[in-house]
This record gives structure tokens, sequence and C-alpha cells, in this order.
């Protein structure tokens, strides 16, 4: 249990890092689009909404992993 507690703790680390990356990029490109309509461009945009969903899954994924693994017994 100990492997399988450390393995959890890891994989739900890297998912939750995983996820604030795509945080940090999703809050980029919705700075762009507010960017493109304040300047009143009728250009086509990136619509960022799949990828916010995407960010908030595998944020909760993560954490659930990581409290999983915390809350393993240790033996």
């Amino acid at each position: 249990m100990k492997i399988l507690s450390r393995l959890l703790v890891l994989l739900g680390l890297l998912v939750l890092l995983i996820g604030i990356g795509f945080l940090v990029k999703g809050i980029y490109d919705v700075n762009i689009i507010h960017a493109v309509a304040i300047s009143n461009r009728s250009a086509s945009y990136y619509n960022p909404r799949q990828e916010i969903i995407l960010t908030s899954a595998l944020t909760a994924v993560g954490g659930f992993l990581m409290g999983l693994g915390i809350s393993m017994p240790k033996r």
C-alpha cells in the first residue's frame, strides 16, 4: 500500500500541475479575446471553453488522487 499511496500522490501532483498549466494558458487566451473585443475587430478568434472545462476536470481529478494517496494507510 505504501507504493500505491506514493504512486497516487505523484500521479495526482502531475495531473494537478498539468491542470495549472492549462489554466495559465486559458487565462492568456481569454486576455487575447478581451483585447480583440475591445479593439472592435471582426476577426475570428479562438474559444477556450473546452480547455477551461478540461482544466477544471484535471484539477479535480488531480486533487482527488492526491487526497486518496495521502489518506491511504502507510503500512
